[in-house]
């Protein structure tokens, strides 16, 4: 947009004898000029900013002393300039197309320097564009691109995330590139519509020197950066979210065989615990040979050839399933069924199928302790990592095979709400069985939220300061093409056009292209959201359908109040004076 405003002063500039390298370095040293002066007020408001962080946010962050860097003052500054450049670079290379005669003939100077179609068929249209084809502005382009990938690249630390938050924007902006006459083909008959807004809004997105694909593109484009940003930083949100999800919040470990009845009286009897202690059986053990359909390893040596399947495990014995647990493939025993094998049953977790092809029917043989045990393999489980104080064991055996074994418990107790009655289990605890550790979740849970705290605290401030760049360049990408609108409007008013009839149809033209925009934004942020999340932080993927949706319909609203703002002074100007200057 910037160009096209400049193309009358590029013309006249080589009417006075200016060559195409002094207007080029004319109007790269302005681009350069405004990016530099921008650059420096940003680190003026950084400044400010910081001076603005209350004392009290600081120390939520423990303290840390904090300043603007001399590194950070220069790679904003750099940043600033380079992007404005190398964004700017590429249009520029327009110039030399300008002629100086158009401006003496009086011809449109944006459409006069376009390329023109060629006529004759397929063949000659192809020929004729490949003569067209402006070499030296493509390899800049490709120059531009990488050079966009490098700076992205730089800022996230990563060429891989670089890489893909650069992919993203390009393939949004294929689509939206797509999008904008697509939009021109389905709206075409609304042309013929009886209300003069809706059918001169139509006419306007396909009219010559239209806007839909530049609006398309930057709002598109912004929409894409603003919701991507806001759908990251959900993710992250959620994933450092922790929470009480109830159940046991008090752990004990080391518990004897003959103090179990002893640990579940204590718990029993004191006030407000609720219900009693679950103890559960643990052992320690190690897979030293399997014999299957698929995987057959004879001896420890060719168990530890399979990495992390020779490691020690944690293993239990029980007849129940839990609620974390769920049997993907076999039957899982329940008490009171047929009596056990004398060699034994066993249950998997689902990794130890999936990454050791151990599958149900193949013998797995432990050692226990020093004791060697044999066990078929009945059922694969997927447990819910996540709800692990329900149950998280690799390994659950069925009973009546390791209960001879010297083994310990492990307790699962739901403590009492007061903090003070807490502290008292666990004295009595320990005072009466000196052995048992006492662990309190909660204690440990609210030491873990302050530090998410802060962390979830620096995300929500990064994604604020990077929405609101986002809707800035946007109002800014909105704004730049009021200058079009300046003619159009003193025509149509000299025809007796009210301001009302030109703002509904701004306001039509603006909000269609802003709903596009924001459908095929929030589209893009889906994808980009989904392969940063699984590829670059190997976090779960939260699509956030409600968070896209209402950001689309945001972006329209924003587009057309937006753009009916920044003509405000189009829909105010008296026509007679755009008329005699034209």
């Amino acid at each position: 947009m910037f160009v096209r405003q400049k193309m009358r002063s590029v013309a006249i500039l080589k009417c006075i004898g200016a060559s195409t390298a002094e207007v080029l370095a004319t109007y790269v040293l302005q681009v350069g000029l405004l990016a530099t002066a921008g650059s420096l007020v940003g680190v003026l408001l950084a400044a400010l900013a910081m001076r603005a962080i209350p004392a009290s946010l600081a120390a939520s962050f423990g303290g840390l002393s904090y300043g603007l860097t001399g590194s950070a003052v220069l790679q904003g500054l750099t940043v600033g300039l380079l992007v404005s450049l190398l964004f700017a670079l590429v249009p520029l290379l327009d110039v030399r197309r300008i002629k100086p005669l158009l401006l003496i003939r009086g011809a449109d100077i944006a459409q006069a320097a376009a390329p023109r179609r060629a006529r004759g068929g397929v063949r000659a249209a192809l020929v004729a564009w490949f003569h067209r084809l402006d070499w030296l502005q493509i390899g800049t382009g490709a120059l531009v691109g990488g050079a966009l990938v490098a700076v992205a690249s730089w800022q996230a630390g990563s060429w891989r995330a670089g890489a893909a938050v650069s992919v993203g924007f390009a393939g949004v902006s294929a689509l939206l590139y797509g999008a904008a006459f697509a939009l021109v083909t389905v709206v075409r008959p609304l042309a013929a519509a009886p209300w003069f807004p809706m059918r001169h809004a139509v006419i306007s997105l396909r009219r010559p020197g239209n806007q839909t694909r530049v609006i398309l593109l930057a709002v598109g484009l912004g929409s894409f950066f603003v919701l991507g940003v806001r759908a990251l930083q959900e993710n992250l949100i959620a994933e450092f979210e922790v929470r009480d999800r109830g159940g046991a919040d008090m752990f004990l470990i080391d518990i004897q065989r003959d103090q179990v009845d002893g640990v579940r009286t204590l718990v029993e009897e004191r006030p407000g615990a609720a219900g009693s202690a679950r103890l559960v059986p643990v052992l320690r053990a190690r897979v030293t040979a399997v014999r299957g359909r698929e995987m057959n390893l004879a001896t420890p040596g060719d168990v530890r050839g399979q990495g992390s399947l020779a490691r020690e495990y944690t293993i239990t014995y029980r007849d129940n399933l839990e609620a974390n647990e769920e049997v993907t493939d076999g039957a899982f025993w329940t008490a009171g069924a047929a009596p056990p094998s004398a060699a034994g049953e066993v249950s998997i977790e689902q990794s130890i199928h999936e990454r050791f092809n151990i599958n149900v029917g193949d013998d797995v043989q432990f050692d226990v302790v020093g004791q060697r045990i044999s066990a078929r393999v009945t059922s694969v489980r997927r447990v819910e990592w996540a709800e692990s104080r329900a149950g998280g064991f690799m390994f659950v055996f069925r009973p009546g095979i390791l209960e001879d074994a010297p083994h310990t418990f492990v307790g699962f107790v739901k403590g009492p709400e007061d903090a003070t009655a807490r502290a008292r289990l666990q004295y009595d605890l320990v005072s009466r069985f000196p052995n048992v550790t006492a662990i309190d979740g909660r204690e440990i849970l609210a030491r873990i939220q302050a530090v998410v705290d802060n962390a979830v605290l620096g995300i929500s401030i990064v994604g604020g300061v990077a929405l609101l760049s986002g809707v800035l360049i946007l109002i800014g990408a909105v704004a730049m093409t009021k200058f079009q609108r300046v003619y159009e409007a003193a025509i149509l008013r000299t025809l007796g056009a009210g301001t009302g009839l030109l703002t509904a149809t701004l306001a039509l033209e603006y909000c269609a292209l802003g709903l596009l925009a924001g459908i095929i934004g929030a589209i893009g942020a889906l994808g980009l959201s989904w392969g940063v999340t699984r590829h670059v932080l190997d976090i779960p993927w939260r699509p956030a359908p409600g968070l896209l949706s209402a950001g689309a319909v945001l972006t329209m609203v924003l587009v057309g109040v937006v753009g009916i703002l920044a003509s405000a002074d189009v829909l105010r100007k008296k026509p007679l004076a755009t008329l005699r200057a034209e």
